[in-house]
């Protein structure tokens, strides 16, 4: 048995007709039929059964179809990997992605792909909302998405990239500034601000904020603009996602709060699961997956959340 006789099997398998597997594959029909005769008698079952005219598969030959489908995908995938090595990835990638990991986790993983593939790839990125980014998925406009996971949304694979904890920000002037960890209860009487309606963020803390109790304004769409706001007036407290380090903005302070310590929000790579995207955007979503190694089984709070909400 050889790689040889296995590709002449899975393209008789496809096609059903000696003909026009030999035709494909560039080979004579006799040569054809040997291979799979051949095959058959070291197998020791029929793969195929005669049709008419056409051939198709016995139940021993779907059951082994089955298996060397995927054993040629993967073979099929090794040898094209090896060829971008020694040629090097081009092509356009489509990116769309929310605010916050672009000043660290995006560049790290863009610069850390350029570094495995070259130079020959272009980063076409789009910064939008979560939900701007998964429509773009389905309208076409992005290859892939780094963004939120929504609920009940069909065709699309998440892949977990990084999680961020949920904190409040203050001035360094404010009274809860020194604290290392404050409670929901311990935010009570402050003026607080937290996202917008159209970030998706704030649909998730929407239903925290209810349970707890706490008068929560809009007053921000993403960290940047949080942490500008609290530096600027100084009494506001901003229930925020810990992407800033404190020393973003001067003045800046960011506190744990207390009942949500676990990874609150996690970011996800989004795409299409039932549309090939190009072979650029096929390898970056493999090497996003093993450039995070994200832990299994970790879920955000956010997740746990909204079970209880619905």
């Amino acid at each position: 048995m050889n790689l040889s006789q296995l590709y002449y099997f899975r393209k008789l398998a496809e096609v059903e007709h000696y003909g026009k597997a030999s035709e494909e594959l560039f080979i004579t029909q006799p040569s054809l039929s040997n291979s799979i005769g051949n095959l058959e008698k070291e197998l020791g079952v029929r793969l195929f059964e005669r049709v008419g005219r056409n051939v198709r598969l016995t139940s021993y030959g779907a059951e082994f179809n089955e298996h060397i489908c995927l054993a040629l995908n993967e073979v099929d995938k090794a040898v094209n990997l090896m060829k971008l090595y020694s040629s090097g990835l081009s092509g356009q990638i489509r990116i769309g992605t929310v605010i916050s990991i672009q000043r660290n986790f995006l560049p790290r993983l863009l610069n850390a792909f350029r570094e495995e593939f070259g130079d020959g790839i272009v980063f076409d990125i789009h910064q939008d909302t979560t939900y701007g980014c998964i429509k773009g998925l389905r309208d076409g406009k992005f290859d892939v998405a780094f963004c939120g996971k929504l609920r009940d949304e069909q065709g699309i694979t998440y892949t977990p990239m990084v999680s961020q904890n949920l904190v409040i920000g203050v001035d360094a002037s404010h009274e809860l500034a020194k604290r290392d960890v404050v409670s929901l209860e311990d935010l009570r009487g402050y003026s607080l601000v937290s996202y917008r309606n159209e970030s998706y963020v704030r649909s998730i803390l929407d239903g925290l904020f209810h349970r707890v109790g706490l008068t929560v304004k809009q007053g921000f769409n993403d960290e940047i603009s949080a942490a500008s706001l609290v530096v600027a007036e100084k009494s506001v407290v901003a229930i925020m996602l810990n992407t800033l380090d404190d020393g973003f903005s001067e003045g800046f302070v960011s506190i744990p709060i207390e009942e949500v310590l676990e990874p609150f929000h996690i970011i996800y790579l989004a795409h299409k699961d039932s549309v090939s995207s190009s072979s650029a955007a096929d390898q970056l979503i493999d090497f996003a997956a093993r450039f995070t190694e994200y832990p299994d089984g970790i879920v955000g709070l956010e997740d746990t959340m909204e079970d209880s909400e619905h």
